[in-house]
């Protein structure tokens, strides 16, 4: 049989969440998917895992040695098979509707090879100190639409648009296999040209196509727990607190990088800074670009979220936007200039979109939301998919 569909998940030393997201692949019927499943050296419980698992459309591999995370992301799709493929994280899930949502969606739009999907959220006991006590986050419209690839990228940069609302080869995205062997092919053989493989994706798929699909269903479980990389934030945090050298290996940030400050100006905190760092390491054609205007408006975008931050960290981080401006030429008046005209076009963006979040936070209209700090009614990421479940039969 054609294989459709191939769901990868790259772990390494995640046993306690893999076989969930593992589990919300295999619990589908369909005989058209597969899962791959790379085991990179994992040294706890993994290895047992997989040898339980008895399903033929699971295929368990293992590079020879520990690879990095985009090593392994690249390893494990070259085994993939399947027409449209993804990465999922090995604490994410799937949606148990996502095969029957996909195969309408890519009916409806035969042209389209990359889709990308709304997020919803399932909190993993632990990481309560990041993200509060909400345990699950859902929100659903029948809204779909074809974007431009280009607009979205520039307003990624310039900080209007989220970077994690870009379509990726990760949780909550997914490709053609042939867009992805495309690019590879165009990059010199690799497709990852960055540490970072999930945002290094959107700058590489946006500069290969127009357009792009996107539906506000979401279609995955975006899990977050206390081994979730995003909290590698709160580890360089605390080590600066008590005067640690941080290792720069086990962050994955470039050793140019020497202090708190300037780790953040390139960290997720700042998708924009992030998403221009893989921009400039992408091999891929931009001439449509003014590479001048863009890094003026990127530091623009950190200027403008700088709100966030406590004052020590706002005086460190300005002096950071500072001497990147300096060293690329950029004078501090024409950064102001751009950080204001962004932030009165996030005002007005704001203020659009603010009847549909009402609407959306109450599950007002075509709305479907799914929100709790319960964790006794949500005890997984695969009894939240069951509630979910529940609540559309109803409505």
């Amino acid at each position: 049989m054609t294989i459709k569909y191939s769901i990868i998940i790259p772990t390494r030393n995640r046993a306690e969440y893999l076989p969930y997201a593992i589990k919300s692949v295999i619990n589908s019927p369909r005989l058209d998917i597969e899962l791959i499943v790379s085991n990179n050296h994992s040294t706890d419980e993994t290895r047992e895992i997989l040898t339980k698992i008895i399903d033929h459309r699971v295929k368990i591999i293992a590079p020879e040695i520990s690879l990095s995370m985009a090593g392994h992301y690249e390893f494990a799709i070259s085994h993939a098979k399947g027409e449209w493929i993804t990465i999922l994280g090995d604490d994410d899930a799937v949606m148990p509707h996502i095969f029957d949502s996909l195969d309408k969606y890519i009916c409806q739009y035969p042209n389209i090879d990359i889709i990308s999907s709304a997020r919803a959220y399932y909190f993993w006991k632990g990481c309560e100190d990041l993200y509060g006590k909400s345990v699950v986050i859902y929100r659903s419209s029948p809204n779909i639409k074809i974007r431009s690839t280009k607009k979205d990228l520039i307003g990624t940069l310039k900080g209007l648009r989220s970077c994690f609302d870009m379509p990726q080869i990760y949780t909550t995205g997914i490709v053609k296999r042939s867009l992805y062997n495309e690019i590879k092919k165009k990059s010199g053989g690799s497709f990852y040209h960055s540490i970072i493989p999930d945002m290094y994706s959107v700058v590489a798929l946006c500069l290969s196509r127009e357009e792009y699909l996107r539906v506000e269903e979401p279609l995955f479980w975006v899990g977050t727990s206390n081994k979730s990389l995003g909290r590698s934030d709160r580890i360089y945090k605390d080590a600066e607190k008590l005067k640690i050298s941080a290792s720069y290996k086990n962050l994955n940030i470039p050793k140019k990088i020497s202090n708190y400050a300037s780790y953040l100006l390139h960290s997720h905190q700042f998708g924009p800074y992030y998403i221009f760092e893989c921009f400039l390491q992408c091999p891929l054609k931009k001439t449509i670009f003014n590479l001048k205007k863009i890094r003026t408006d990127v530091l623009a975008a950190v200027l403008n979220m700088l709100f966030k931050k406590n004052i020590e960290e706002k005086k460190n981080l300005k002096k950071e936007i500072y001497l990147e401006c300096n060293h690329n030429n950029i004078s501090i008046k024409n950064l102001y200039i751009s950080a204001y005209r962004n932030k009165i076009i996030n005002l007005f963006l704001f203020f659009y979109k603010l009847p549909s979040f009402i609407l959306s936070e109450f599950g007002l209209g075509n709305y479907c939301v799914l929100k709790s700090k319960h964790r006794n009614s949500f005890t997984s990421i695969l009894n939240a998919s069951e509630k979910l479940k529940i609540l559309k039969d109803k409505k």
